[in-house]
């Protein structure tokens, strides 16, 4: 049927009988020990089954909000890094715009000076278009009203 000296027999506070037939002893029925005595205590309830002590509890809480405070000032610095990055680059944008500006400005400047210069007016003028200069000037004084335009005035 089965081997009486296995571990089940020993758990359940049997003795060993041996199997019939066997030459050792005559068979036996297992007899039943003295069974162990229990005993009841009162308790806190789901409170006495914590394994992890509070304080650990705590501890590990107190390191988490450390983790996720060095986490939020990371990527507080990443940002702010970004963004003095994108000024500076949108900074030095505008100045190589601006020292391009000035850098026409003054070559606008200097070909203005060119072109408008009197003695070159005059020199393509008495060159490429033939043109002289007149003998005589007339200067008009428009300082004072004329006779004509007097009367017109105090006619209206």
């Amino acid at each position: 049927m089965g081997i009486h000296t296995s571990n089940a027999a020993i758990a359940y506070d049997m003795h060993a009988a041996y199997a019939p037939g066997s030459p050792v002893a005559a068979p036996r029925a297992p007899q039943t020990g003295e069974r162990p005595h229990f005993d009841v205590y009162t308790g806190a309830g789901r409170e006495t089954n914590q394994i992890v002590s509070p304080m650990f509890t705590h501890v590990v809480k107190v390191f988490c909000v450390l983790v996720a405070l060095v986490f939020a000032i990371g990527v507080a610095r990443v940002t702010i890094a970004s963004a003095t990055a994108a000024a500076l680059n949108a900074s030095a944008t505008t100045t190589a715009s601006l020292e391009s500006a000035q850098d026409t400005s003054k070559n606008l400047e200097v070909m203005r000076s060119v072109y408008g210069a009197d003695t070159r007016i005059r020199d393509l003028a008495t060159s490429t278009l033939g043109m002289v200069e007149p003998s005589e000037t007339v200067t008009l004084d428009v300082s004072t009203p004329a006779s004509g335009a007097a009367s017109t005035d105090a006619a209206q």
